[in-house]
């Protein structure tokens, strides 16, 4: 062990793992940054898919109103809500068919 006492090549030894281990402190740094923008980016997509199928099942529902219209002179819109909120389900009128779009821009 003659050449661990000579100080050049203890600050040899110290500077490589010193080196080592900034590199695996940016590696492992990286692939969290990485990972995170990846899910972030997922999330975003997934929000703006879900906005788009709120967008298209209100325009499905506007539709049904029309043909309920047109055979029957009502809508029975608000009465069809009301059915879907007795079986437990609500409408936080977040989304609707403007503020719809105005999410996906």
């Amino acid at each position: 062990m003659i050449i661990w006492s000579d100080p050049t090549v203890q600050a040899a030894v110290i500077n490589a793992a010193g080196t080592i281990l900034a590199t695996l402190i940016a590696a492992i740094s990286a692939s969290l940054i990485g990972k995170f923008i990846a899910d972030r980016d997922k999330i975003k997509d997934n929000l703006n898919l879900a906005i788009n199928d709120i967008a298209f099942l209100l325009a499905v529902e506007d539709e049904h109103c029309k043909v309920h219209r047109e055979n029957t002179n009502q809508s029975s819109k608000l009465r069809i809500r009301q059915f879907a909120v007795d079986r437990g389900l609500s409408w936080s009128g977040k989304f609707t068919p403007g503020r719809a779009k105005t999410y996906l821009e």
